[in-house]
C-alpha cells in the first residue's frame, strides 16, 4: 500500500511553520499509517503503529483540550501572537474536517510524545509532536 499523499499534503500545509508551545516548542509532523481495519484510534493501535513501548503510559485527551492553550486569544497578545492563534484554530478545524474519530494521545509524563490520530482512506493519519512539562 502506498502512502496517502493527499492527506499528508493537507496536514503539512496546515501545520507548516507552527511550533506547539510548551517548555520546548516542537514542530507538528504529519504521518500516515497504512491499515484497512475499520475502527477508532486506541492505545493498542498507537503501540502497534508508532512503536510505543508496551509499558508506556498513554493518556487520551480531547482535541479541543489539547489545542486550548494554542487556540485561545488573549487580550495581551500582539499581532504576531494573534496570527499564530488563528493558524492553530485553522489547524484544529482542518484536523476535525480531515480525520474521522480524531483522538489525541499523550505518551509519557515529562517529555511527552503527542499523536493526533484519525481514520482516513487506507489507514490512519495525523500529526505528532512533543511537549515538555515539569
Amino acid at each position: 500500500m502506498t502512502v496517502n499523499t493527499p492527506i499528508l499534503e493537507v496536514l503539512h500545509r496546515a501545520a507548516d511553520g507552527l511550533l506547539f508551545p510548551s517548555e520546548t516548542d516542537a514542530p507538528l509532523v504529519p504521518f500516515f499509517w497504512p491499515d484497512e481495519r475499520p475502527s477508532t484510534p486506541t492505545p493498542g493501535l498507537l503501540r502497534e503503529k508508532a512503536g510505543v513501548a508496551p509499558d508506556a503510559k498513554i493518556k487520551s485527551v480531547r482535541l479541543e483540550t489539547f489545542f486550548r492553550p494554542a487556540t485561545r486569544e488573549e487580550e495581551w497578545h500582539n499581532a504576531g501572537e494573534k496570527a499564530e492563534v488563528a493558524r492553530f484554530q485553522e489547524l484544529a478545524q482542518t484536523l476535525r474536517r480531515t480525520l474521522r474519530g480524531v483522538k489525541v494521545f499523550r505518551v509519557g509524563e515529562t517529555e511527552i510524545a503527542v499523536y493526533i490520530v484519525g481514520k482516513v482512506e487506507g489507514g490512519w493519519a495525523g500529526l505528532r509532536t512533543c511537549v515538555v512539562e515539569s
